[in-house]
């Protein structure tokens, strides 16, 4: 008996080892659907992409507003080609940006105007421009059309839209620091709102958040509208002068115009191209 249980714990042992060291492989379900789906993946990996019917209806919509934008026409209309060839200004306009900038010498002085691309949908509500409308009634964009939409006219060759566009004019000498010059271009006039004194013409010509915040807190003058009327005449014809005058505020919207339409058609090709990427 005794050596019975003997053997016994001897060999109980070595079997357990066995066990031990060939185990048994238990599988799950679950194991296994995953395991059997791994081909399942990689094919469904290797599917080209398909739209949506969804992103197919987008797609039609877009190609659709891009085709009706182009036949409008990208190239630059004639108005503001010859402005530029007469102007003394030379224009920055680089794609993609909603800043347009206007710069020039005059004598001692450098000039530079910026103004926006976004002016064009901040108009109020009453002076808004239908373009809509003017584009059904074959009108050229360079024609003066009244609060009412009924066609002013207007001595100029070149005529202007009526949504007012905010300019930064900033005029620097050497030495003598900069005047920064707040005012709308509307209605073939600008309309001028501030003038602020700025020392630094490195400030007055920064773009950055830092130097517009310091900017902000240099003292502006009185609002122009307020100064004596004599000031007020003159310094007008001192900007006129330095032809910021009546020609350019006509060309500023209407230069807009022209930007907000080749901007938007760049727009909508982007907007088709992200959708349309497999």
């Amino acid at each position: 008996m005794f050596a019975l249980r003997t053997a016994a714990a001897r060999v109980m042992p070595a079997l357990a080892m066995r066990a031990v060291a060939i185990p048994k492989t238990v599988v799950s379900p679950a194991l296994i659907a995953r395991v059997g789906s791994v081909s399942t993946l990689r094919s469904f990996s290797n599917t080209p992409f398909a739209w949506s019917k969804t992103d197919k209806e987008l797609i039609t919509v877009l190609e659709s507003e891009i085709k009706h934008e182009e036949e409008q026409g990208e190239d630059i209309p004639d108005y503001i080609t010859n402005y530029l060839k007469s102007s003394p200004f030379k224009i920055t306009d680089k794609a993609g940006s909603d800043e347009v900038i206007l710069t020039r010498k005059f004598g001692n002085e450098d000039i530079k105007i910026v103004f926006s691309v976004s002016d064009i949908n901040s108009a109020d509500d009453e002076e808004e421009l239908d373009l809509d409308d003017l584009e059904d009634d074959g009108q050229q964009p360079n024609q003066s059309l009244s609060a009412s939409g009924e066609e002013e006219e207007e001595g100029d060759d070149l005529d202007s839209l009526t949504f007012p566009v905010r300019c930064l004019i900033t005029i620097s000498k050497p030495n003598a620091g900069s005047i920064s010059v707040d005012a709308i271009a509307q209605d073939g006039t600008f309309i001028v709102e501030s003038i602020s004194n700025i020392r630094d013409s490195a400030l007055a010509n920064a773009s950055t958040a830092e130097s517009d915040w310091e900017k902000r807190g240099l003292y502006s003058g009185p609002p122009f509208a307020e100064l004596d009327e004599d000031l007020q005449i003159t310094f007008e014809k001192y900007l006129e002068e330095r032809q910021i005058d009546n020609e350019l505020a006509s060309f500023v919207p209407n230069y807009v115009f022209h930007k907000d339409q080749v901007e938007y058609t760049n727009w909508l090709q982007e907007l088709k191209s992200f959708v349309s990427a497999k």
